[in-house]
């Protein structure tokens, strides 16, 4: 019944606002044709008078004045009554809105959620230690390699025959990650020692040439021996040094 109400008076609103604009629409309607009567035909006064006639009438129809009081005081009051309604107008479907109850979540999606997120932190994890482990940790081969081209950048026998400074690397090749990889392979004999065995090239300001080496890890105080390491000049002049050779000790059975 409420909404009915509403309905009725916004139409008659719309009546009344429809009237008042046609008065305003004739009057200006008037004052044109009564100047264009004045204007631009002076030479024919009685159809002038006419069209002044005419707007006169129209003006008086639709004034203010013949509009009765009681439809005016209810113009005015559904006006003002109105502004307050819209200001104060609830949509219907807030509340519909606000009552929707949220779709619980269950053991399956909360325990899918749950593996998601724990195999996003393994390979997170596995990830950092990886990058932990190369720059920390630095590789067997790698380390095997830097102890054998120090003992090759102190030796005289090696600088007298090709320079020094003395610079290591993987292969002879203008790529630079072939450079760096050396050539190695890891193993551990019967007697559960590790051995670490790496080929690269050396040169200096007047040769260059080719290391072999070999180091194990000794079980008494953890240190890396060297096995053999020989160096091959081969520019200049072709050599062979060997700069260590591991002589284990003897021990007789008794």
């Amino acid at each position: 019944m409420g909404a009915f109400k509403n309905i009725v008076s916004l139409w008659r609103n719309k009546q009344l606002d429809s009237m008042k604009l046609l008065s305003t629409v004739r009057c200006s309607d008037y004052a044109q044709k009564r100047a264009l009567s004045c204007l631009t035909r002076p030479s024919q006064p009685a159809e002038a008078r006419w069209l002044e006639f005419k707007a006169t009438q129209e003006s008086l129809f639709y004034s203010e004045d013949n509009v009765p009081k009681n439809v005016l005081i209810l113009f005015r009051k559904n006006t003002s009554k109105t502004k307050k309604d819209i200001s104060t107008v609830d949509d219907p479907f807030d509340p519909l809105t606000y009552n929707i109850p949220e779709k619980p979540v269950t053991f399956a999606e909360g325990a899918s959620y749950t593996v998601i997120i724990l195999a996003g932190l393994g390979i997170a994890a596995a990830a950092g230690y990886a990058v932990f482990k190369e720059l920390i940790f630095e590789p067997k081969e790698y380390k095997i390699f830097g102890k054998a081209l120090k003992r090759i950048q102190d030796d005289g026998q090696v600088r007298v025959r090709i320079g020094s400074p003395i610079t290591g690397y993987g292969q002879e090749s203008r790529n630079r990650a072939a450079r760096q990889r050396i050539p190695s392979r890891i193993w551990t004999d019967e007697d559960g020692i590790e051995h670490v065995e790496v080929n690269f090239y050396i040169r200096g300001p007047q040769g260059s040439g080719k290391v072999f080496s070999e180091m194990f890890k000794d079980k008494v105080d953890k240190q890396w021996k060297f096995t053999y390491l020989i160096v091959e000049i081969r520019s200049p002049v072709q050599k062979q040094l060997i700069l260590e050779s591991y002589m284990p000790a003897y021990s007789p059975e008794k």
